[in-house]
């Protein structure tokens, strides 16, 4: 009878382990999520590897020890709080499964584990592109065609609109390997985001452009210099000249036995020379 309230009560504090996947990319940064309870207050938080469930990083009696396997000197983070695990600079080394043992201040344990697998960073899902195909003027405002592709295979693709309101009249995956959207937009309508998120097993990437109906209005041309004010300039150009005319033969008139002396002497010095 006392083996049997033993063992009802260690099951009543030990929860059953449970198995997460994580996917990270070789040299980037990844965090394994402890999944603690958000309530609880951690005592002990225990991570661990390999079937002799070798330490790596350890939080006991307030204390955090995240040196403690040379493969990972440098390159580990604990939080305390939620008792995550960041890996930095990831190396293939790193994919392997991961067990982290959780104690709580009310003597509550549990146990997860989580399998990561470190891929090449070659393997990234590559942004979407998005094309418009048209932009059409209508009455009360615009058709705006949008298509969206990326040179991944097998993803899936998602349009968000911001603001919502937008009347979408088609959406379409025709090929398996793009995205289309056919949208109305009114006059009124301020510049609309659309967004195109491809997704693959592990991991989304998106792509966003803006648009308003004023996109496809032509610019204003280059404002013309009127007739008349065309003329002005040229009248004014040829008083300008007559003014500098006038302004010289006064200056001459004015001056001109002063202009013939000097004339008369730069004669004569230029006879003593000879």
């Amino acid at each position: 009878m006392r083996i049997e309230i033993i063992l009802i009560l260690f099951l009543e504090v030990t929860l059953v382990q449970s198995l997460s996947e994580v996917s990270g990319y070789v040299g980037e940064n990844v965090t394994l999520p402890s999944g603690a309870d958000p309530s609880w207050q951690l005592a002990t938080i225990d991570w661990s590897v390999f079937p002799n469930n070798t330490w790596i990083a350890t939080y006991r009696s307030g204390k955090e020890n995240i040196e403690r396997l040379h493969q990972y000197t440098g390159r580990l983070s604990l939080n305390i709080s939620s008792g995550d695990l960041t890996i930095y600079n990831l190396t293939p080394e790193d994919a392997m499964e991961y067990t982290v043992d959780l104690l709580n201040s009310k003597a509550q344990d549990k146990v997860n584990k989580i399998k990561l697998t470190v891929r090449p960073s070659a393997e990234h899902l590559q942004r979407p592109t998005i094309q418009t195909v048209t932009s059409t003027s209508a009455e009360g405002g615009c058709w705006i065609g949008l298509h969206c592709s990326s040179t991944d295979q097998g993803v899936g693709f998602a349009w968000q609109i911001n603001p919502p309101s937008v009347t979408v009249f088609r959406m379409s995956n025709p090929d398996g390997n793009s995205a289309a959207l056919l949208a109305f937009l009114n006059t009124t309508h301020n510049p609309v985001q659309f967004t195109c998120t491809s997704s693959g097993q592990m991991e989304s990437t998106s792509s966003v452009v803006t648009h308003n109906c004023d996109d496809d209005k032509p610019q204003p041309p280059e404002p013309k210099l009127l007739p008349q004010l065309r003329c002005r300039y040229v009248w004014v150009f040829f008083i300008g000249c007559f003014l500098g005319i006038s302004l010289t033969a006064i200056t001459f008139y004015i001056f001109k036995e002063q202009i013939r002396s000097a004339w008369q002497w730069l004669k004569d010095k230029l006879a003593c020379t000879q």
